[in-house]
């Protein structure tokens, strides 16, 4: 008996070997096959009312022009209803997106920086945008991929994937007055050296040289990148705090604090409140503070605005959130979010939305609408961040990369009071910062 049921147990498994033996092995080709099939396999037409939300930080002006573009998108696509929700400051929008992804409630599509895109990218809560680029009824030709700065596209590029279209960019400028550079016969810095005499000689009474944002941690990568490094490797996840060029950096800048001819802006919130005041004879501000800068301005303030000036390089940050789907919406819901993406990025569209408010058209050719040429001519201070986008870069986009610098924000203002040395500020931060980066990855 026992025999007779070893017999069988034998044949059993030569049958299922055999089974196995005459299966074809899987290729690497075929793999990549099925996975394309797969990401191929999207709605590509709205035949049904369909709803998309929109989480996202425009307010004032901002807010205005983004309503306006939704109001005009919804009229040619009757379709689909575009539900604007605002969420509060970026941070406020940050936190309210966490928790939603973490009661699997995430909205149809937001407005997001990359370095906190990073995290749901790895969580594969996006909606990888390629097949709806790629394809020919709802997709982008090669000349409209063309137009678009390869700074703002690749910001939302991941393992060559398009996970994120540009939304608001805008570029960090040097403002100046014009009035005190001619009385004091100065040109408008273009190298450190010139900068730091320049804010030297147009510090006079009650007015400074230059003031800086209050964060300027965050700000700090033109500065570190001009001096040949950056503040962390996206590819290594790891800080650069702690580096000759970050030291040199830092260096200028707290000499410029230190000889009493920059500072901070402090309790002002912003540093183009006490240029807009006439107390400031320079200020490092976005582009996007145009607008505020033109209301607040005092009677006769006559100013302007240039690139960074340049050590080593002469890189200039542009930064600015972007627009995601994500993938847990219906494929019509996606769909949708796609269409309206493409839409405001449309060179009519972006240019209406930055004619309306301080931020940079995300298409080159959008300084060709004959709208736009207009408002360039009547607001020639707007030009200045369409010049650099082949010297454009934007920060890196570590995941906790914020944390690590809010870190590193918390040592600089101890270099700036005088409390601690740049070389152990930094050695701290890099020390810190590195524990608050593997916190974040680990969360």
């Amino acid at each position: 008996m026992k025999q007779k049921l070893l017999a069988l147990l034998l044949m059993v498994v030569m049958i299922f070997g055999l089974v196995g033996c005459n299966q074809k092995p899987v290729t690497k080709e075929e793999t990549e096959e099925t996975k394309g099939k797969e990401l191929a396999e999207i709605a590509t037409e709205i035949t049904e009312p369909t709803e998309v939300n929109f989480w996202h930080s425009m307010q004032g002006d901002n807010e205005e022009a983004l309503i306006a573009l939704a109001d005009k998108f919804m009229t040619e696509n009757p379709k689909i209803k575009i539900n604007l929700v605002f969420q509060g400051g970026y941070r406020e929008l940050f936190e309210k997106l966490m928790a939603s992804a973490k009661a699997n409630q995430l909205p149809t599509m937001t407005q997001i920086y990359s370095n906190r895109l990073s995290w749901y990218v790895s969580k594969d809560l996006v909606e990888n945008l390629n097949p709806y680029i790629e394809n020919e009824a709802i997709g982008l030709t090669d000349e409209e991929i063309a137009d678009y700065p390869a700074l703002f596209l690749d910001d939302g590029i991941w393992d060559g994937k398009q996970y994120a279209m540009p939304f608001n960019k805008s570029q960090m400028v040097l403002y100046y007055n014009v009035d005190m550079f001619k009385k004091a016969g100065l040109e408008v810095p273009k190298t450190w050296e010139e900068w730091k005499s320049t804010a030297a000689a147009l510090t006079k009474g009650d007015v400074i040289g230059l003031v800086f944002a209050n964060n300027l941690s965050t700000d700090i990568a033109p500065w570190v990148k001009q001096s040949g490094g950056a503040t962390m490797s996206e590819k290594d996840n790891v800080l650069l705090f702690d580096t000759p060029e970050m030291k040199e950096a830092v260096g200028f800048l707290n000499s410029l604090i230190q000889d009493g001819s920059a500072r901070l802006a402090g309790e002002d919130k912003n540093p183009n409140v006490p240029f807009s005041q006439g107390k400031a004879a320079m200020c490092v501000a976005s582009t996007s503070a145009i607008s505020r800068i033109e209301k607040d301005a005092v009677e006769g303030l006559n100013w302007f605005a240039a690139p960074l000036p340049g050590n080593k390089t002469n890189d200039q940050l542009y930064y600015g959130t972007n627009i995601a789907v994500f993938n847990t919406g219906t494929p019509e819901e996606k769909l949708g979010a796609w269409l309206f993406s493409k839409f405001l990025t449309s060179p009519e569209n972006t240019a209406y939305f930055a004619e309306n408010t301080g931020y940079v058209p995300v298409r080159k050719s959008a300084k060709e609408t004959e709208d736009y040429k207009k408002h360039l001519e009547e607001n020639p201070v707007k030009a200045v961040a369409l010049e650099s986008f082949d010297i454009g870069f934007q920060g890196t986009r570590n995941i906790g990369g914020i944390n690590a610098l809010d870190i590193l924000g918390e040592e600089l203002d101890l270099v700036f009071a005088n409390e601690k040395s740049v070389d152990e500020a930094l050695k701290d931060a890099q020390e810190r910062g590195t524990r608050a980066l593997e916190e974040a990855k680990k969360n």
